[in-house]
This record gives structure tokens, sequence and C-alpha cells, in this order.
């Protein structure tokens, strides 16, 4: 009779050996090299004010529950009475809209092969897991607000590049301009009662519009941006909002991140379809970050204390901001979607 033995792991170690055999030789380097590394692209863009882009909703962390109701107070927009005409039985009534938001749990782990394994090397695989998954959760958490800001844009709230009319008419040829700025910003502002916020900046209104690389190589590549850039003043402004932007148009702070969505959802061109560019203008509240719980950060041994293991998790929802100002159909409260070809070099 033959045995047979199956060895089922459901769960991976990180080893030191397992990926490149020379991680055991001592001269190699202490200093690990990342891949990617940054901090989250929301972050100077979050705050527990209205004036921030990411309003960070609080409430949660008070409170039970995993679900948080956003109010919106409408303008009032009868017409009074004049003179002595009765005002009693005549008054406003205050309206509001209203959306959710619900919070979710989000964790990652890494666990090492164990101590001898770690002793083979110098890298401290330890610190290494740590940073790993701080990054990770930062890079979760930019991806979520991306995909939450561009999908399914309200129809008043949508431009295309060029003569597109649509995100399956994006051609290579409707490309990012200086002109989609202005028509973007015009739209944001068009109606007094759904106009998206600016964001106060010193005491300066301004819009930040998020682009990826290759919409920023078209810009960059128009005359009338390279001519307004020399007045524009970025560089030597401090606050946060500022920091990493690439320029500035009709004072509209403009950065560039290749976290944008860029999906190859554009008109058919032979057999393959032209790469389509998600750039957002955003304003004030445009994107709610509810937090039930801060990131917490968990350590524990397996195996008589032999194996170490790290997680990360974080408790929150992501919603982009929305209200049905006339009762019904929902329209985006602080971001306008600018969808223009992507084109590869």
């Amino acid at each position: 009779m033959r045995e047979f033995r199956i060895n089922l792991q459901l769960f991976a170690d990180t080893s030191a050996t397992a990926a490149n055999p020379n991680l055991i030789h001592k001269a190699w380097a202490k200093q690990v090299w990342e891949a990617g590394k940054h901090q989250s692209f929301f972050e100077k863009f979050m705050g527990t004010n209205a004036q921030s882009i990411v309003h960070v909703k609080e409430e949660l962390t008070k409170t039970a529950g995993d679900q948080i109701f956003i109010p919106l107070l409408m303008p009032l927009r009868d017409g009074g009475v004049l003179g002595d005409d009765w005002l009693e039985g005549n008054e406003a009534a205050l309206t509001y809209r209203e959306f959710s938001v619900t919070i979710n749990q989000l964790r990652n782990a890494v666990r090492l092969v164990g101590r001898f394994d770690e002793r083979k090397t110098q890298i401290d695989m330890r610190s290494d897991a740590r940073n790993a998954l701080a990054e990770w959760l930062a890079h979760e958490i930019d991806i979520r607000i991306f995909t939450a800001l561009s999908t399914n844009p309200t129809a008043d709230r949508v431009i295309y590049g060029g003569s597109a009319t649509s995100e399956a008419t994006v051609s290579d040829g409707d490309r990012f301009s200086v002109d989609l700025i202005g028509k973007a910003k015009r739209l944001a502002t068009a109606d007094e009662d759904t106009m998206i916020r600016p964001v106060r900046v010193d005491g300066n209104e301004h819009y930040v519009l998020v682009i990826d690389q290759w919409q920023a190589r078209d810009l960059t590549n128009d005359q009338r941006w390279i001519d307004a850039q020399q007045y524009a003043n970025v560089r030597g402004n401090k606050n946060p909002i500022f920091s990493g932007a690439i320029g500035m148009w009709e004072g509209m702070i403009i950065h560039m991140t290749n976290r944008v969505l860029r999906t190859a959802t554009g008109a058919t061109n032979g057999n393959s379809r032209t790469k389509v560019g998600h750039a957002l203008l955003l304003g004030a509240q445009a994107c709610v970050f509810a937090e039930g719980e801060a990131p917490r950060w968990e350590e524990k041994t397996f195996d008589y204390n032999n194996k170490a293991g790290f997680a990360i998790s974080r408790m929150f929802g992501i919603k982009k901001s929305q209200f049905a100002y006339n009762g019904t159909d929902l329209v985006d409260y602080g971001v306008v979607n600018i969808l223009t070809s992507s084109v590869d070099d």
C-alpha cells in the first residue's frame, strides 16, 4: 500500500531566504530599498472641518454603530412677504437632504518564518513588516477614495475632452487642455444652489484639480499653460494643499498623481480601446471618510514565541458626497469628473 502525505498550509510565512538565497550572505546590505514607497496622496486634503476636500467624520468613534447620516440644509428660496402683508402662517419650512456612509473593517498581516530564519540575514524584517503594512493601508485608502470619486459621476458633473460626448467615445485626440479646466470650473459654479463650494486657503478660494501623468503631459505642452506658470503663486506657498502641485490655472491648484483612475474604456481603436484618464475637480466636502476606529497595530507570537506576526487594521467608510437636491435625483456634491484621453507616450 502506498502512503500519501499532504502538507496543507493555509497561510503564508515570509521567509528571509525564500525570494533570494543571497540574503543569507554576511555582506548583504542592511538597508532595504522599497518599491513604490510613498505616503497617502489624500492625507493633505483630509480634515475634520467643512473646508476639507475629504471630510473626516468622527462620530462613530464615540458611539456604537456602523452607519452615519449626513444632513444638508437646502437654501430658502421662497419670496417672503412685502410691506404689511401677513407673515404669520406663511413661514418658510426648513428642507433637508441626507446621505449615509457605512463603515467596515480592513485588515492585513505579515508573519515571519521564525527566529532562526531572521538570524540568517542582517535585514530588520520586523521593521520592514511594519513599514510595508503602513504603506499598504495608505495605498488602499487612496485607491478607495479615487474609486469613490470617479465612479458613476452624475450627468451634470462630468465633461469630456475634445469632441467626446461620453466615456466610450473618448478618442486618442480628445486630450487634456487648459480649456477643459475653465469649462470644469464654470460647470462647478453654474448653479447657485448646487454649486461646488471652493476650499478657502489663506483667505482665498480655490478648487483642486487632480490629473494623471499623461494628462499632465498634454497640459504642460500647451503654451498658454507655460506662459501662465511664471506668475503662478504655488512654489512659495507653505499651505499643505499646495504641496506637490505642478501649477495653477484660473485659481485652480493642479496636482498630478499616478493614482488617478486610468481605464481602457474609450473609443475602439483597432484591436484596443483608448485609455481614459479620470481627472477630478475637487471642492470642499467632495468625499466623506467616516472614522470608526483609528488604525490599530497588533503584534503576536506563534509556535512558542518562535514566529512573529504583525497586523494592521482600521475601521472606516468612504463615500462620495451626493444629495438629491430636487428630492429625487442624486447630484455629486463636491466633484466634477473630467474624462480625456490618456495616451501612452
